[in-house]
């Protein structure tokens, strides 16, 4: 099986790529480390814990939902400089508050302003790639991203657990360091993707509609795309879980140390690095209906089982299940949004998956988090966990099944009819 030709892709993809890990590897240094920092350094109850999740999951949907809209309309690189640098400046104050040891609610309040300012990287750039490439060649794209992003998350917590013994302010001076790098590898080899819709319809008034109002509008003229963000949004419920209480897990359950659990998220990566552009190759004329349904399955029944794990080598051995997971269901999430986008508005597509993704991937830690204290049996906290994940696999398949019907309905209205004898 063949790669993609490097020589044929648009250089932006690799400039895209090499964005996509200096920003995962910083951000991937604090996240995972940031729930055990509120609890076991700083005493925090889960509930408080899983308020500020769930203020994080308001501010990033509406900072999501507005960035991929308007990049539809003003384009995609100023956006992701523009968040990139904002990123960096508010990571180094995070940093500066943690050193002057100033109240935990201060601290939440200038993380929450990063999550509403900046949170635009991650859906333009899935824009940009549906700019670039033709739909049969997107799903490498997408995976070319995981890849980038996998090595950042690989390298990421490895770093932050040894930084996280150091000093843990240190974690966000880095985190800033890479989102400031991460902007400059932007301005200096990014170039504009889109052709804005403004230029594109220029007859158009300002009545156009951005934000939730552009999301909405999406859902309401394309009833299954809405059905496709309500399954995924339920599959991200569980998924969300991977760097917030899956940490504490691990740390206060298991008794992994800080540096053991940098390298579960580091083995983690390296299986994405390893593998996922293979699997997506090898995948590629599959339906992404049934890709996206095995990946839910797979990290599904992963978690389900969570609860037994007791010891570095069986969370080892657990996570190859979540990360194929992972790698079947990631890339194909967004293709099918791309896929579904209508009238070439990929950003406003992507927008409103990005704002459901990052609402799961932060109501639940929230959910988790109040769920960890109100269930005392670690077992059923996961099973209850991974039930998300289960509709959400029932919903892929309610989709698959409807629209592979809707094709063969569709075959043959276009057969020609049979001669009269």
């Amino acid at each position: 099986m063949k790669y993609l030709e490097l020589k044929k892709i648009d250089k932006r993809i690799a400039s895209l790529m090499g964005g996509w890990l200096i920003n995962s590897l910083g951000f991937g240094a604090v996240v995972p480390f940031m729930t055990v920092y509120f609890h076991s350094e700083r005493g925090l109850a889960m509930r408080y814990i899983s308020l500020f999740f769930l203020a994080a999951a308001i501010c990033r949907t509406v900072a999501q939902s507005v960035g991929g809209t308007l990049s539809d309309y003003i384009g995609r690189r100023g956006l992701m400089i523009w968040s990139q640098f904002s990123r960096s400046m508010i990571f180094l104050f995070a940093g500066i508050a943690i050193r002057m040891d100033l109240s935990i609610w201060v601290i939440a309040g200038i993380l929450l302003s990063q999550y509403l300012l900046s949170s635009f990287f991650q859906p333009v750039a899935s824009a940009m790639i549906a700019d670039i490439l033709p739909p049969p060649d997107r799903p490498k794209g997408y995976a070319l991203l995981r890849m980038a992003g996998n090595v950042g998350w690989g390298l990421g917590p490895a770093i932050g657990g040894f930084l996280f013994d150091v000093s843990y302010e240190s974690l966000f001076y880095f985190t800033a360091l890479m989102f400031l790098i991460s902007g400059i590898v932007v301005i200096f080899t990014v170039k504009e993707s889109a052709v804005t819709l403004r230029q594109n319809a220029p007859e158009k008034s300002g009545r156009e509609r951005q934000g939730f109002a552009a999301m909405a509008a999406a859902f309401r003229q394309d009833r299954r795309f809405l059905f496709f963000c309500v399954a995924s949004l339920l599959l991200f419920l569980t998924w969300g879980q991977f760097v917030s209480t899956l940490s504490v897990f691990m740390k206060d359950f298991v008794g992994l140390s800080s540096t053991q659990i940098g390298w579960i998220y580091a083995f983690n990566a390296s299986l994405v690095i390893v593998f996922q552009y293979i699997v997506t190759s090898r995948t590629r004329k599959k339906d992404h209906y049934l890709l996206i349904m095995i990946g839910t399955l797979l990290f599904t029944l992963s978690y389900a089982v969570m609860g037994w794990m007791s010891s570095f080598g069986m969370m080892l051995v657990i996570m190859v299940f979540i990360t194929f997971g992972e790698m079947f269901a990631g890339p194909s999430g967004n293709t099918l949004a791309s896929n579904m986008a209508r009238n070439q508005q990929y950003g406003r597509y992507q927008g409103a998956y990005s704002a459901v993704s990052t609402l799961g991937w932060s109501l639940g830690p929230a959910i988790g988090a109040m769920f960890m204290e109100w269930i005392p049996d670690i077992r059923y906290f996961w099973l209850t966990m991974a039930s998300f994940g289960f509709v959400a696999f029932f919903g892929f398949l309610m989709l698959f099944y409807r629209t592979n019907k809707r094709t063969r309905n569709e075959n043959l209205e276009k057969q020609p009819e049979s001669p009269q004898l």
